[in-house]
């Protein structure tokens, strides 16, 4: 009965339109509910932001990212928003074509042509400013190094270090001005 169940669960959930769709992992994505009210009311997102160029960028990126095809309600949002704005929403499309491009390239180039499409200057030199060296980076943990006379030493540093060992000092102090 609970393999009935399960089966059921992921057939729903892997036809589901909002699972379909997307270029960010599921649990990244913009919530469904949030997705339609941006359709229902795009201009949402500029009282939301309160002319904070940053939050328009980051929720484009979001929202495009998490569903592609919103782009239509993309442009009802460009003729809402005021010419010193728009630049935000052109970095906020390009983000989300850095997030979409290992993952879908057909979302990408319709990001592309729809920038192209709009014919706004503002938007486009958003785009345009954001480079595609920039994208975003996950961090990657190094092993610690080796430091002298730490509490362990050895190969694995499981070996007891000599807690008697001199501290090591420094050849010359810091001058402060």
């Amino acid at each position: 009965m609970a393999r009935f169940v399960l089966t059921i669960l992921f057939a729903v959930v892997g036809l589901s339109p909002a699972t379909a769709a997307g270029c960010l992992p599921l649990l990244l994505r913009t919530p469904s509910l949030e997705l339609r009210l941006f359709a229902e009311d795009p201009g949402h997102l500029l009282k939301y932001a309160r002319n904070d160029r940053l939050k328009i960028e980051q929720k484009v990126t979001e929202y495009l990212a998490s569903d592609p095809d919103l782009l239509s309600v993309i442009r009802k949002l460009v003729q809402l928003t005021p010419s010193t704005n728009r630049a935000a929403i052109g970095r906020g499309m390009a983000r989300a074509a850095q997030h979409c491009g290992p993952v879908d390239s057909r979302a990408v180039q319709s990001i592309i042509d729809f920038t192209r499409g709009l014919q706004d200057s503002s938007v486009s030199a958003g785009y345009a400013s954001v480079d595609s060296e920039s994208t975003p980076q996950i961090p990657v943990q190094s092993a610690p190094a080796n430091r002298p006379n730490s509490l362990f030493n050895g190969e694995w540093n499981t070996d007891l270090a000599d807690p008697f060992a001199p501290v090591p000092l420094p050849l010359e102090l810091p001058q402060y001005k």
